[in-house]
């Protein structure tokens, strides 16, 4: 699995960070967590072409994890010189199906394509994995809002998690067990925590309880930013410790 961080930042506007976006390339299919705002720019900016996107999860609502849904099936529609004609698998945990209507009810005659759009919505626990061409999904709920979820993608070679945003959670500790890599929300500093959202010393927890060979932090507010947060989290986890900025890409 080839993984790259389109996005790491939060609802806080930054020039260096665009909001919450994960690209894994899995099985000759393109696999988009999260769109938020400057998503569809950063798939561009990272080399990555946004009309390759085969299936879009989300983690849960909020805008600056779904908000460039819109802008980027409004470019498959309108801004390619190809009409798309494979499937869009678009996904995520219930109510999405509500959410979606949302959506559509205020841009579905500009935004959805002439392709076929299959749209699905998860429950919050896992009853049965996502058996797709490179990796298996499974998911668990997370601690941040009512929908919330974080996903595991098993294939061959080893597994990847993206908690999405969550403050410490069992649930998410029992998913992340003995994957290789981590991609976990490192918001604020212990100091200042908000809820919802997780410090340097909870992802050391989930880290090091859910035994994981690497650590990526992403979704970075300002006051985290003013952290070495690699160092914080090595406190109380002694495996690789990476802060993402927009742009990584990693092999799982």
């Amino acid at each position: 699995m080839r993984v790259t961080v389109v996005g790491t930042g939060t609802a806080a506007p930054r020039l260096e960070r665009r909001q919450s976006c994960v690209v894994v390339e899995a099985g000759e299919e393109m696999l988009v967590f999260d769109l938020g705002s400057g998503a569809v720019r950063g798939l561009v900016r990272a080399g990555l072409d946004p009309f390759s996107a085969d299936r879009i999860f989300f983690t849960h609502f909020h805008p600056d994890h779904t908000v460039d849904v819109v802008p980027l099936l409004f470019a498959m529609k309108y801004g390619t010189d190809e009409s798309r004609t494979r499937p869009l698998h678009i996904t995520g945990p219930q109510p999405f199906l509500d959410f979606w209507r949302s959506i559509t009810d205020v841009w579905g005659e500009w935004m959805v394509g002439y392709y076929p759009t299959e749209v699905s919505e998860l429950p919050h626990d896992c009853p049965a994995p996502l058996e797709l061409p490179g990796c298996r999904v499974t998911w668990a709920p997370a601690e941040h809002r009512p929908e919330s979820i974080s996903y595991r993608l098993d294939s061959e070679n080893g597994a990847f998690v993206y908690t999405g945003d969550t403050e410490y959670a069992e649930s998410v500790v029992d998913l992340a067990r003995g994957a290789h890599t981590l991609l976990i929300e490192c918001s604020f500093p212990d100091e200042n925590p908000v809820p919802g959202h997780l410090t340097p010393s909870g992802v050391a927890r989930i880290a090091s309880e859910a035994s994981v060979e690497r650590v990526v932090l992403t979704h970075i507010y300002p006051a985290a930013e003013e952290l070495d947060l690699v160092a914080e989290v090595s406190q109380g986890y002694d495996g690789e410790v990476t802060l993402a900025g927009d742009g990584l890409r990693f092999e799982v």
